[in-house]
């Protein structure tokens, strides 16, 4: 085989993967975010504005929430640092609601959008956090839910998911 003749072949292979990766990739705008005990899998670093994120629960167990954040512009502290800064510190960062808040139960499921559909717009860093209190019982936190008002349930089970390290940052360019 010739070089040149190489050359197209390798180039034909090329094109052909990428337009596979197009079709099977998130072409749509859309980043599935996996929640596991106690951590989120697949959570981009980066996504471009009007990227939806969406959350599948891979726990046998519990359930788990996707709680997003924009971090005013300027906070330079880094997410380890804020989510051990005191309740009160943290709710004098975030003024309104938060910008999403996804919850999936164990199994397959259907997620529920607590707050907006997951869709990120505006440009900047955002805090992402699983809230939930540890051993929860998924049905009793969704049915307190429903009469919690503006605040989380109150409901029996250990500390926040994310004092066990279910917490990360996005930033949406």
């Amino acid at each position: 085989m010739s070089k040149l003749t190489f050359r197209r072949a390798a180039f034909g292979g090329l094109a052909v993967l990428a337009l596979l990766a197009t079709a099977c990739g998130d072409s749509d705008g859309t980043k599935t975010v996996t929640a596991v005990d106690y951590r989120f899998n697949d959570l981009p670093k980066s996504v471009k504005s009007g990227t939806t994120l969406t959350l599948k629960n891979d726990s046998a167990k519990e359930l788990h929430e996707m709680v997003v954040f924009r971090l005013p512009d300027g906070e330079q502290r880094s997410v380890d640092d804020l989510v051990k800064l005191p309740e009160d510190q943290q709710e004098a960062l975030f003024q309104g609601p938060p910008a999403a808040v996804l919850l999936a139960p164990p199994g397959d499921a259907e997620v529920i959008k607590a707050v907006g559909d997951g869709k990120l717009t505006e440009k900047g860093r955002y805090l992402v956090i699983c809230a939930i209190p540890t051993g929860a019982d998924p049905a009793e936190y969704l049915k307190a839910s429903e009469s919690s008002g503006d605040g989380p349930p109150q409901v029996a089970g250990g500390p926040p998911h994310l004092t066990q390290g279910m917490y990360g940052q996005i930033t949406v360019k």
